[in-house]
This record gives structure tokens, C-alpha cells and sequence, in this order.
């Protein structure tokens, strides 16, 4: 997922609470005016040092509010973030450039947090005077996908990819992206929307196909698969997914030869020769595996699937140094993609 708000400093926040401000707490605009230097200076914990204590002594006024939402935001502490700006919101002047950016990054936090009902509406505020802002509208579409809004997430991702609203494409889209979440319900009758509106919509009996085997019906997912080849017989996904389908069917030989098809349109398709290779191997055809999963590691060199399947077939072979070495080469794979990011 990614999310992106707009985090520069809003000018004369400060100023903006002098006025109206009591005199007893002048120290309120000093610390104000501090932590404007220190947000721009990317002191985020001097932010939320300097102003922890006034929220509570002027829970009315949403300056302090703010920052320490901007500052908690930028440490990625969603959840502290959402507490300040929600605060900050219910009193800033609508419309004002603080209330905007508010809105901003409070759907933003929100969404981090996996808020999608709370993140949905201000995401939605925010795309309308910031139309062009591809992230921001991915944003509202994940948002409104996941809180079950897909009319709003086909509109979004619409515009992000630059089709009409109400296209069949724009609902096959939004339906591709869907599966990616797992949301096959909602992504099947998407596409069932779509081929109302275009009856032969390329891709379409695909999709239908991808969203059968993965919730598990393998038969009908062949039949749509097979149904959407014979009018785009040079589809290569649809080949290996056809092979997916025949190998978790127990139709090994079937599986093959769709697999092969994939391969045979599209020579990078990594993910048909790894399963090719693992077909191979587990039939005992050791030098076929080689090599097959030697070519899908040439693809993507740093993939721990392809080395480990490859130390399992130097082990069968009895080449054990190779074996070893190979499987050295996995473990350090797995190690970097496990280490967390800095």
C-alpha cells in the first residue's frame, strides 16, 4: 500500500493562534512558532516535546493539535496521529489551508492504520481539489474498496488510469485490482457489470477464470480459462493460469502443456517456469528441472524459490556441494527479504 499526504508547513499557523488567543499564555505562540522551525527541520520528537503539554491546558485551540499530529505522522505512529488531527479537525476554520491539510493527512493516518470507513470520506475531500494526485486517488480507491464502497474505487481508479468512469474497462479494472486484495465477490461482479456492457471484453473471461482458481473451484476456473483462449488463443497468462488450474486438478500431463504454451508466448514468464520446474522434479525428471529452473533463475536471479528448487535437485542428483552451495544461496535470499526495513 501507499499513501502520500501533503506535510510542508502551513504558514501562519502561529499568528493565526495569537489572534483570538489569551494573554495569559503568551508561551503558547512562542512554542507554536518553535515547533514550526522544528517540524521544517525534521525534529519531529522537538515537536512533540516542546508541545505535549497544551493540548490539555487549551484542549479549544487546534494549533498544538495539529503539529503534534504532523510530528507523530512523519514517526509513523498512525494511530497518536489520528488522536491529534481528529482533535484538530472538530476546530479549525473549514476550508482554511490548516483544515485541508488536516483532512489530508488524517485520511492518510487513517489508512495506515487500516481505518478504510474513517479514511474514505477525507481521502475523498482531499481528491477533489487535488484531482491529479495519482497516490492520493490509489488511496481513496484501497480505501473505498476495502469499506465497501466499489463504485467509488472503479471511479478513482479510473482516473487514475485515465478511462471513462463508466467504461467496461474501468470496471474490469477496478475488478484486476480487487482480486489483488482477495476481494473476489466484489471483483467477480464488477467484471459480470462489465460484460453487460461489453459482452466480448477482452480479458474479461480471464479474470472470471484467475478469481474460480483462487477461490478453489480448479473445473470452472478450466472451462472459463479455455473459454476466454479460444478467442485470444495468444494470451500467455491465461495459458499458465489454464496450468495452475490442470496441476491443482491432479491433470499433471495437462498442465504441462499449458504451462509450455505460456512460456512459448511470453520467454520471461518466471512464474510458468518455476512451476514447470517443480512439475519436472516431482515426476523424477531431474534434467528437465535443472534445466527449467535454471532459466527461471537467469529471469530473476534473486529469488529464494528458484535456488532452493534447485539445491532440492542437486540433493536428488547426489551432487551435494552444489546442493549445499545453492541452498546457501536461498537462506541468504530469505535473510535479506525478511530483514526490516530501515
Amino acid at each position: 500500500m501507499t499513501a502520500r499526504a501533503s506535510l510542508g508547513v502551513v504558514s501562519l499557523l502561529a499568528a493565526a493562534a495569537v489572534a483570538g488567543q489569551s494573554p495569559r499564555f503568551p508561551q503558547y505562540a512562542d512554542d507554536l512558532r518553535a515547533a514550526e522551525t522544528l517540524l521544517s527541520q525534521g525534529d519531529f520528537a522537538g515537536v512533540i516535546e516542546r508541545l505535549r503539554g497544551w493540548p490539555e491546558r487549551l484542549p479549544e485551540r487546534p494549533e498544538a493539535r495539529h503539529f503534534l499530529g504532523l510530528a507523530h505522522y512523519r514517526l509513523r505512529d498512525f494511530g497518536a496521529a489520528a488522536e491529534h488531527l481528529s482533535a484538530a479537525l472538530a476546530r479549525e476554520r473549514k476550508g482554511s489551508a490548516a483544515w485541508r491539510q488536516t483532512v489530508e493527512v488524517l485520511g492518510a493516518a487513517y489508512y495506515f492504520e487500516g481505518r478504510w470507513t474513517d479514511a474514505q470520506p477525507l481521502l475523498a475531500l482531499a481528491a477533489d481539489w487535488r484531482p491529479d494526485d495519482s497516490e492520493l486517488l490509489y488511496s481513496l480507491a484501497m480505501s473505498s474498496m476495502h469499506s465497501g464502497r466499489s463504485d467509488q474505487a472503479r471511479i478513482a481508479f479510473a482516473k487514475i488510469f485515465q478511462v471513462d468512469t463508466d467504461s467496461a474497462q474501468a470496471f474490469l479494472l477496478a475488478a484486476k485490482l480487487m482480486v489483488q486484495e482477495s476481494l473476489f465477490d466484489d471483483a467477480e461482479a464488477l467484471i459480470l457489470a462489465a460484460l453487460d456492457r461489453e459482452p466480448d471484453l477482452p480479458g474479461a473471461t480471464y479474470e472470471l477464470g484467475a478469481i474460480a482458481f483462487r477461490k478453489g473451484d480448479y473445473r470452472h476456473a478450466q472451462e472459463l480459462l479455455r473459454r476466454e483462449l479460444e478467442r485470444n488463443p495468444g494470451l500467455a497468462p491465461a495459458w499458465h493460469s489454464l496450468g495452475e488450474a490442470r496441476l491443482a486438478a491432479g491433470e499433471q500431463t495437462e498442465a504441462v502443456e499449458a504451462l509450455k504454451r505460456a512460456i512459448w508466448l511470453d520467454k520471461r514468464s518466471f512464474a510458468s517456469y518455476l512451476l514447470l520446474a517443480r512439475i519436472y522434479f516431482d515426476r523424477g525428471a531431474l534434467e528437465l528441472a535443472h534445466d527449467t529452473v535454471g532459466r527461471a533463475i537467469e529471469i530473476q536471479p534473486r529469488s529464494y524459490e528458484a535456488h532452493f528448487l534447485q539445491s532440492r535437485i542437486y540433493y536428488k542428483r547426489g551432487e551435494v556441494d552444489l546442493a549445499r552451495r545453492q541452498m546457501s544461496i536461498a537462506e541468504g535470499m530469505r535473510r535479506e527479504a525478511n530483514r526490516p526495513e530501515p
